[in-house]
């Protein structure tokens, strides 16, 4: 009987335990009061009208992405742009008019040469080009702007001045979108290839460091300042106020691809955005990534293009790398490229030449050419190992999304600087147009395909694209708050949006870093050191130095 008394005394124990437990339970759930995360949408302005003077899929896509949530929202979006790229069947409520230009084509243009390095000396042409349709297209978002009421602009930021022109001049506000971030957000430390500099200056020596901080700067300001004077004179004579002013910037992009750096409250990232669905493989194309283990990918967008030779070099070390076993697949779609784009024959490094047109008419078992391929659904596949690409910056996202290694040919613009930042976080190597060679291509291609580093790099980098991929609803709540704001204060008042605008284009560049204070106390120290000199020396006295003169006795 005393044997059971401390048994009895726990169970007794447990059970007032357990008592208490449901009961302060039950007493939380019944005070629980849910967190309301949304807001009441119905004071807030509605009308958003989505600008972009280049056009294409690569520039208007990742914008429509990010307001395609705001339509699910019940806001009304209406696109502004050249090119044939016509969203609206993948953005139902989307209304979409056409500027009356043709899309921005390298191919037709004259000054464009595939065998040159494309840079900032190509920028005034393309410039003449939007300088050229900028009254036309002022006069267009004007009145696309005033006859659907919207209330807030999403420009492209690329040769887009008119649309952040208009938008200005109408006293709305406007927010700026490109996935270079230079652009919006410059450091000292970082430039771009395009502008005749490497993305990083940190290793860079003094020289290096000054040719880039004060020399390029100059030489590309002067190379552009023509265009840009002829622009300014057009807004004068059409008296359009020029004024760069935006609300916020959103960069597609992300550090751990891009380079670190701070921004401001009124420029952030909020990239990779990425589409929820993508076309799904054709059933050709389905049988054929199916048969084959190893698949290289190639593609370089919707605008850029190379050389004959460089084609055939890069046919030949296809067909090499399938000979040799590396890879056992090809899957290229010729987008800007036609199949008289090609010699005749290629001639193999162990001497044996084959026909070209056959492979190009898919009679090769394991290379198919197509016209164009839904890309992600093709790097999403297992069985691609590896994608030749021209580093533009949607296939860049779509590639470290779905861990695929890639070897680079840019070709100009942005994918220079792009293929420098891939080949920093260890996850691509990069080839030169200029200077294409087979054996480089095999020797990079194996290394991509078996370098564990590369490997573990691509999981890394692909988790951070995965969790990062999510901001476009970020983009979208800030478009919001915007709108918002814009209800509650006249966005003309200077202090619109003040709650992100830094100090420092407020203060100016001396006040803002302080250089008048530290220039106060640099003088207060040059006079105590200037005092201190001065009192020792004062406080010196010679030795008098005596000359004994003998007198001669008279």
């Amino acid at each position: 009987m005393i044997k059971r008394k401390p048994i009895l005394l726990l169970l007794i124990l447990f059970l007032l335990n357990l008592v208490f437990y449901v009961n302060v339970n039950t007493a939380t759930t019944q005070n629980y009061i849910p967190r309301k995360i949304d807001f009441d949408r119905s004071g807030i302005p509605k009308n958003i009208l989505v600008g972009s003077y280049a056009g294409g899929r690569s520039h208007v896509k990742p914008m429509l992405d990010v307001v395609a949530i705001l339509i699910e929202r019940g806001y009304n979006v209406t696109l502004l742009t050249t090119g044939r790229y016509e969203p609206s069947s993948e953005y139902p409520g989307l209304k979409q008019i056409t500027l009356g230009n043709t899309e921005l084509n390298l191919k037709s243009s004259k000054k464009f040469k595939i065998d040159e390095i494309f840079d900032y000396r190509l920028l005034p042409h393309i410039m003449d080009l939007r300088i050229n349709d900028y009254k036309n297209n002022y006069e267009k978002y004007k009145n696309v702007a005033k006859e659907y009421n919207i209330d807030l602009f999403f420009c492209d930021v690329f040769m887009n001045e008119v649309c952040i022109d208009v938008a200005n001049n109408l006293k709305k506000p406007v927010i700026a979108f490109t996935s270079t971030i230079q652009l919006m957000g410059p450091v000292p430390y970082k430039s771009d290839p395009l502008y005749g500099c490497d993305v990083e200056l940190e290793n860079k020596s003094f020289f290096g460091r000054f040719w880039c901080a004060a020399i390029q700067p100059l030489i590309v300001s002067y190379t552009l300042k023509p265009s840009e004077n002829r622009l300014d004179d057009i807004r004068r004579q059409l008296n359009i106020k020029s004024a760069s002013k935006v609300s916020l910037a959103l960069i597609d992009t992300f550090f751990g691809f891009e380079i670190p750096q701070t921004l401001p409250p009124n420029i952030q990232e909020i990239g990779p955005v990425l589409s929820e669905e993508y076309p799904p493989l054709t059933s050709e194309l389905s049988d054929f990534i199916n048969s084959h283990k190893r698949v290289i990918y190639v593609a370089f967008g919707t605008r850029f293009f190379t050389t004959t030779e460089n084609n055939n070099k890069i046919l030949q070390s296809l067909v090499e790398a399938i000979n040799k076993k590396m890879i056992d697949g090809v899957i290229w779609p010729l987008v800007m490229t036609s199949r008289d784009s090609f010699y005749s024959t290629l001639n193999l490094t162990d001497g044996t030449k084959i026909q070209t047109l056959p492979i190009l008419n898919n009679e090769h078992p394991h290379i198919h050419i197509i016209k164009f391929a839904p890309q992600f659904a093709v790097l999403n596949h297992t069985n691609t190992k590896l994608f030749l690409s021209h580093a533009g910056a949607g296939s860049i996202h779509e590639s470290l999304y779905t861990g695929t290694p890639m070897l680079t040919i840019p070709f100009g613009g942005d994918q220079m600087g792009n293929a420098q930042k891939l080949k920093s976080a260890g996850v691509a190597l990069t080839l030169s147009k200029l200077s294409l060679d087979v054996n480089d291509i095999l020797s990079k291609m194996s290394i991509l395909l078996e370098d564990d580093k590369v490997k573990k790099n691509l999981k890394r980098l692909e988790v951070l694209t995965k969790i990062n991929s999510k901001r476009k609803y970020r983009a979208a709540d800030l478009i919001e708050y915007i709108l918002h704001s814009s209800s509650l204060e006249e966005y003309v008042n200077d202090d619109f949006l003040k709650e992100w605008a830094p100090a420092g284009p407020r203060m100016g560049f001396i006040k803002a870093n302080n250089l008048d204070v530290y220039g106060v106390i640099l003088g207060i120290v040059l006079v105590l050191i200037g005092g201190i000199i001065f009192k020792l020396f004062n406080s010196y006295t010679p030795t008098p130095s005596f000359t004994v003169v003998k007198l001669k006795k008279v």
